[in-house]
């Protein structure tokens, strides 16, 4: 094969590879670069080339190249320095390629044209209280056969769900890491060239030996790593195109109204220039709408202040406020920035609730403080379980962690899970137990969903999903670790609850809250906007062996669609029937009954019968009645036939005629005396 290149120093100012109308620019950063360049590769005979980078393709140490005659179709290309090759961390797509024996990754080359940038300026990004996010694996979340959709696994099979997360009042979908691992970093392994489509296999730091006295080797399933940050994941997608099945993807969310946020994992060795530059391309290229940082907290302040990224939601642990919203002294003009964009995404809640609902004491108290919390000018995600610990389901089932199968005898994940078996260790014929379990899932879902923030929901937790008891499922790329779309009668109650509890909260906005409570009538409408109650009303018991708590919300203070109404939860979580008492509601106005989660059947009533005692309700234990107070009106009268409603009126005008002459008299009779 002969090669026609002509090289030129390209200039550049970011790394990266650009495809033109007649040429390719190469740009990569190298260090202290003595042997380095460029390593192509002719696909149809994987023929290699190499491309020394000189002095005159450098600026600092950036090193750009500008190559003329080269086919974008037809070659493939890497990095090296000295006897050491590497992939392009700005590479769009990794291709796999078998040379003398050996399987290597390689970086496909993109001609600009096919980048369809879409349209950015439509978005509209809801207030964070409107929001409820839905966070999944990208494969695990249909990878099961029991998810009952072609192209399982993939991107496409994601869009098949689309319907069934609508219906369920999702707004948001949080996906964990979508890009490619970079292989010669996790050591991949791969078997026939297929393997690297279809599935993931790499090494992990795990104890112990295999078989043949070779390191052991697992399944990185949920994709946390140093990566090539542009490329999506070839394994999650059904073509061999997985931007475009990727882009699809978002695009299909976008046109439901659903907002996409994406993890990204960075650790120490990424620069923050990378880091930034992964969040403007996805944003920019797929119209992401939100980032998860994970991993080295390095660029979070270049990333949460760029303006590029102000209307991007980001989301991490915490983030130094007063630092982001520090004036800018030397441009005043520029103004005070917002923080409205960011999210703490901590799991403070979820120890609260968890601990709260199986009746642990000393939480009262706080879990309310976090109930009612409302993050002024910034956003608050509160979940009961998320992907790394216990599923919903596992934490009302198991009081042990179970990861015998992750290979490091039951070592690894957490052993502070805050979850309570009800009695039996894991799986359950007992009747009782189940019924029990049931119930604390609607506890945990009613007091997640109705907090104040944002709510998330982990994958499958709206349908029992279970994890068999383990609570690090990082290598489980099989049933253990996938979505379960089994149809139970106790996934169907569950579904039917979750979905019915987050319309409760989208028609209520007083669960919605821009600005925080008062705790107090300052608009004087009779009720706070939000108290406590006990045993007797205005009088909480927020002692530490409390479990019970009455909270009424007037919802003429929500900020949204006010309603001339009150709510009432009646929580206990002791294990037996506890007495709270009930305010009695406006004049006119009575109590009504809309859900019970001690209902086994159906927890929300269809026709909400009145409240037997307005004044007070015996809530079962280890249960939630919702109450609210509307004005009851009266019936209207019966039409009458035309000749009786003029006889009435007839009597009416004589009877107003004798009281008229009647009031005139005593008037005389009064100025006389």
């Amino acid at each position: 094969m002969t090669t026609n290149f002509e090289t030129f120093p390209a200039h550049t100012v970011l790394p990266g590879t650009t495809v033109t109308a007649d040429s390719v620019i190469f740009s990569m950063v190298f260090h202290d670069c003595r042997n380095c360049g460029l390593l192509l590769y002719h696909l149809p005979d994987l023929t290699e080339v190499r491309v020394p980078f000189t002095d005159e393709y450098r600026y600092g140490s950036l090193y750009s190249v500008r190559m003329k005659g080269l086919d974008p179709a037809r070659w493939a290309y890497r990095y090296y320095r000295d006897d050491y090759s590497f992939e392009d961390p700005y590479a769009r797509e990794l291709i796999l390629l078998k040379k003398d024996g050996e399987e290597f990754a390689a970086c496909r080359l993109f001609p600009s044209a096919e980048d369809g940038l879409p349209s950015y300026g439509n978005r509209r990004t809801a207030p964070w209280p409107d929001r409820l996010i839905y966070c999944m694996h990208a494969r695990g979340f249909t990878a099961s056969r029991s998810s009952k959709v072609p192209d399982k696994g993939t991107f496409q099979g994601v869009i098949h769900k689309i319907p069934y997360l609508k219906e369920l009042g999702i707004t948001a979908v949080e996906l964990l890491p979508v890009y490619e691992l970079r292989p010669e970093q996790l050591g991949m392994i791969v078997g026939e060239p297929s393997d690297f489509h279809t599935s993931d296999k790499y090494s992990l730091s795990i104890p112990g030996k295999s078989s043949d006295d070779q390191p052991r080797q697992k399944v990185n399933y949920w994709n946390f790593g140093e990566g090539c940050y542009f490329a999506p994941k070839r394994a999650y997608a059904k073509s061999k195109s997985p931007q475009t099945e990727f882009k699809a993807m978002v695009g299909a969310f976008h046109k439901e109204g659903i907002e996409v946020y994406l993890q990204l994992f960075f650790p120490d060795t990424v620069t923050i220039q990378t880091q930034l530059e992964t969040c403007r391309f996805y944003v920019t290229h797929y119209q992401i709408d939100g980032f998860h940082l994970k991993g080295s907290d390095s660029g979070l302040m270049t990333i949460a202040s760029d303006p590029m990224l102000s209307d991007t939601s980001v989301f991490y642990y915490s983030f130094p406020y007063e630092e982001l919203t520090r004036e800018n002294t030397e441009n005043p003009a520029v103004g005070r920035p917002s923080v409205r964009h960011l999210c703490e995404y901590t799991g403070s809640f979820q120890h609260l609730v968890r601990c709260f609902v199986k009746s642990d004491n000393q939480m009262l108290r706080e879990f309310c403080k976090a109930f009612i919390e409302v993050p002024e000018r910034h956003g608050n995600v509160h979940y009961a379980a998320n992907y790394e610990g216990f599923t919903l389901n596992d934490t009302v089932s198991y009081n042990w962690k179970h990861n015998e199968a992750n290979g490091e005898e039951n070592r690894d994940g957490t052993d502070e899970n805050d979850s309570w078996n009800c009695g039996v260790e894991g799986q359950s014929s007992r009747k009782d137990v189940r019924a029990l379990r049931q119930r604390q899932l609607r506890n945990l879902m009613t007091l997640t969903i109705l907090s104040q923030g944002t709510p998330l929901i982990y994958a499958g937790d709206e349908r029992c999903n279970s994890q068999d008891g383990n609570n690090n499922p990082y290598c489980q790329d099989n049933e253990t670790g996938w979505t379960s779309w089994k149809e139970t009668a106790a996934s169907g109650k569950q579904y039917d609850f979750t979905k019915k509890i987050i319309a409760f909260r989208k028609e209520h906005a007083i669960f919605r809250m821009r600005h925080p409570f008062r705790m107090s009538d300052y608009k004087v409408y009779g009720y706070p906007d939000v108290s406590f109650h006990g045993a007797d009303a205005w009088k909480p018991d927020f002692g530490g062996y409390s479990h019970t708590i009455g909270i009424l919300l007037n919802e003429k203070y929500a900020e949204e669609n006010p309603a001339d109404a009150l709510i009432y939860l009646a929580v206990n979580m002791h294990w037996h029937a506890q007495m709270l008492a009930v305010p009695a509601p406006w004049d006119g106005f009575v109590w009504r009954v809309i859900a019970d989660t001690a209902a086994e059947e159906d927890a929300f009533y269809q026709d909400p019968p009145l409240l037997a005692d307005q004044h007070h309700i015996s809530v079962r234990g280890r249960s939630i009645c919702i109450l609210r107070a509307v004005k009851e009106f009266e019936p209207e009268p019966k039409p009458q036939k035309a000749h009786k409603k003029e006889a009435a009126a007839k009597k009416e005008e004589n009877e107003e005629k004798d009281h008229t002459e009647k009031d005139c008299a005593a008037s005389s009779d009064h100025l006389e005396a």
